[in-house]
């Protein structure tokens, strides 16, 4: 558990002293963030959703941060990963540091201050202050069992909540009030605010993932656009008859044995008993010949 002082001496700090500092202090991550092999098929466009990796700590109050958060935006977003095709670098388990939420905050404000305020600044103000205010000064409890051990590891009294909170900000230039402070309307008021940005946020996420599926369904129709051109052009004849790459298996069966094995099997079924170690690819193969030799 910090203090106080331990938080105010890491903002003296830069980022990667404070990174170095809280890496000797928790230690390693031991697992990357997310399945390597999810990672790449997830990038291939065969899978929706990528696998985590077995690096959570928030049993102990712990909080897992992207080295990365100062070069790229929103790392550990899946559409964010997609659109801008973030290697799995920053995934791996040498790119994590592990911190509580007061240290979180910091590297945060640390970013703002490096690097650039859009880096930092949404989980900065949109999640890690308003959370610190509600758990330590509106003295909220909340629910879920990881979080009340993340409130636990980082506990600060209000006072020194507030004061933590109006050192930070005041290292980003900006004034921080906290008397009078209404901390019913306070909650409140973030509590609006952290709706309103999440409804933005899915606003902008639904359309991003439209604009995405829509080049991939663009990209899967010109996909299927050339394997029926490749597949008449193996297959010219096949054209007239009204036969396409979806055409059943059950119907090239009996079209073969009309064509080809009428005077070898009995039935079609018997015909078709005897054709289930070929695939379908190697039927219509077999039927194109049947085709050209009558």
């Amino acid at each position: 558990m910090g203090t106080y002082k331990d938080y105010e001496n890491l903002l003296k700090m830069s980022y990667s002293e404070t990174v170095e500092f809280l890496l000797k202090k928790y230690g390693p991550s031991k697992y990357d963030y997310f399945s390597e092999k999810s990672y790449r098929r997830f990038m291939n466009g065969e899978i929706k959703n990528i696998t985590s990796g077995k690096y959570k700590r928030t049993s102990e109050g712990l909080y897992c941060h992207h080295i990365d958060e100062i070069k790229e935006l929103k790392i550990s977003d899946q559409l964010f990963i997609k659109e801008n095709n973030i290697p799995f670098v920053y995934q791996r388990k040498e790119r994590l540091v592990y911190c509580d939420l007061i240290e979180h905050a910091i590297l945060h404000v640390l970013i703002i201050k490096e690097a650039s305020p859009e880096l930092g600044a949404m989980g900065y103000d949109a999640y890690l202050k308003p959370m610190i205010e509600e758990w330590y000064v509106d003295k909220y409890i909340p629910k879920p069992e990881w979080m009340k051990a993340c409130r636990q590891r980082a506990f600060l009294s209000d006072d020194e909540a507030i004061l933590i909170v109006k050192v930070m900000e005041e290292s980003l230039g900006r004034t921080y009030h906290d008397t009078p402070f209404d901390f019913h309307e306070a909650r409140r008021r973030r509590n609006e605010e952290f709706k309103e940005e999440m409804a933005e946020r899915r606003r902008k996420a639904d359309k991003e993932w439209e604009e995405i599926s829509k080049v991939y369904r663009e990209r899967e129709e010109q996909a299927q656009k050339k394997k029926v051109e490749e597949f008449y052009y193996a297959y010219p004849k096949f054209k007239d008859m009204g036969i396409h790459l979806e055409t059943p298996r059950t119907k090239v069966i009996g079209l073969l044995y009309d064509y080809k094995y009428k005077d070898t099997y009995k039935t079609k079924k018997e015909l078709s008993l005897a054709m289930n170690p070929f695939i379908k690819d190697k039927l219509f193969e077999e039927l194109y010949l049947a085709l050209e030799n009558n």
